[in-house]
């Protein structure tokens, strides 16, 4: 059945690239952001993730930094990653 694609304004696309926008200007460019669409094949590398959606024990969008969850559900939160990331960084001091 033919499905009619949102615009990109109202995209998860467009989401993560604005948070990643954000981030870069705040942080610098210290890390690489993707969107990995559910049930693509992509996204059954990562088996966590598919499994515990499945078990209804996580939501989407879920939110990984260096393949540690730091969200499931909910808004997608810049401040959440850049919080995240702060915390890495810190640990490397």
């Amino acid at each position: 059945m033919p499905v009619g694609a949102c615009s990109y304004e109202k995209s998860w696309q467009y989401a993560v690239d604005l948070i990643s926008k954000k981030l870069n200007n705040r942080l610098g460019k210290i890390f690489d952001m993707k969107l990995i669409e559910i049930f693509s094949p992509k996204s059954f590398l990562f088996k966590e993730i598919i499994i515990g959606i499945q078990q209804e024990k996580l939501q989407t969008p879920v939110v990984t930094l260096n393949d540690k969850i730091i969200q499931s559900g909910g808004k997608l939160s810049d401040r959440i990653i850049r919080e995240e990331i702060e915390k890495k960084d810190e640990r490397r001091i």
